[in-house]
């Protein structure tokens, strides 16, 4: 996707997890490969994981509106060129640990969703 067009955001906000009986399917091997290679890219760019983790969940039988939300993230990524974790020494080495749970919201499964953050020094890590 070299000429699209950039955007700020990576998916819409207050989104809600689908499943789609009736749409359309979309090509499996192009949409894992995509969203496989999205996957490794989050680990350094933990900007982009929330977006990564819902598109994943639909690896197993992708439809459009799933690669429509694949696409956005694509889009955000080359406005973000150039952009990934920066590590500056602080003069410590404290580990501070933060967690956040979204207890069964999704409305397909009622299954829960949890991230966490982890910092060294100051920097984020994990």
């Amino acid at each position: 996707m070299p000429g699209c067009k950039p955007i700020d955001t990576l998916i819409e906000q207050n989104h809600k997890n689908f499943h789609c009986v009736d749409a359309t399917s979309a090509d499996r091997g192009r949409y894992q490969r995509l969203v496989g290679k999205l996957i490794y890219l989050s680990h350094t760019r933990p900007d982009i994981t929330y977006a990564v983790n819902v598109v994943s969940q639909f690896m197993h039988d992708p439809k459009k509106p799933h690669m429509d939300v694949v696409e956005p993230i694509l889009r955000y990524l080359k406005s973000a060129l150039g952009k990934s974790l920066l590590f500056s020494n602080h003069g410590h080495l404290k580990v501070e640990g933060y967690t956040d749970v979204d207890w069964a919201e999704s409305a397909d499964d009622r299954r829960s969703t949890a991230d966490y953050f982890t910092f060294v020094g100051g920097n984020l890590i994990t």
